[in-house]
């Protein structure tokens, strides 16, 4: 696998590399969009698809239609936020997304509205069920809860995240987002797509 130049240089230390984190995810769950199939970007459009029903829990195929992603940056601090309404075997679906990125850093704990502490990802799903269960439509929206790391599943480092599942998250390692059956069976690498920025922060070895 080929050095990543965007999320690599001398810098010491991680620097504001969760932010890259965000921006990227927020770019890659948005090319989930059916749109990006017919702007050759066929290859781009099926890594996101798939990384996109992960996230979600559900099967995304070229069946499905996936209508709008729309995701907010920092909203209440968290991470991303992301509403996403689709099509499968002839019913409309809608989804709320809630995502915490951790680069490598550990959950912290922050204090709610209350003033009490209690941990970060607990705390940022209040806040996000509050809202979803405040709206006329509340029934409609099938919410869910993600944790991405930057360690592999395989990294023992990765279970300092293990009390987000208390919490109702999924945690996620690196590579649990890319499907293998994007993976040459020979070579054992990725094939890339055609974004570069893509290619960079997902395909490349950091």
């Amino acid at each position: 696998m080929e050095k990543s130049i965007l999320m690599k240089d001398d810098t010491e230390g991680d620097g504001k590399a969760e932010i890259v984190m965000d921006y990227v995810m927020s770019y890659s769950l948005r090319h989930a969009e059916d749109e990006y199939k017919k702007e050759n970007k066929q290859i781009l459009s099926k890594y996101c698809r798939c990384m996109l029903g992960k996230l979600l829990d559900i099967e995304i195929d070229e069946s499905t239609c996936v209508t709008s992603v729309k995701v907010w940056k920092e909203w209440h601090h968290m991470d991303l936020c992301a509403e996403v309404k689709l099509t499968r075997r002839g019913q409309e679906e809608y989804y709320a997304l809630l995502i915490e990125n951790k680069y490598y850093s550990p959950l912290h704990y922050k204090r709610d509205a209350k003033g009490t502490w209690r941990n970060q990802v607990d705390v940022y799903k209040e806040i996000f069920e509050s809202y979803y269960n405040s709206l006329p439509d509340k029934g409609k929206w099938n919410l869910r809860y993600a944790l991405v790391s930057c360690f592999e599943s395989t990294d023992d480092k990765i279970h300092m995240y293990d009390e987000a599942v208390k919490f109702g998250f999924t945690v996620f390692g690196f590579y649990d987002l890319i499907d293998d059956n994007f993976k040459n069976k020979e070579t054992e690498i990725y094939e890339d797509t055609e974004s570069d920025i893509f290619n960079e922060f997902w395909l490349r070895k950091w």
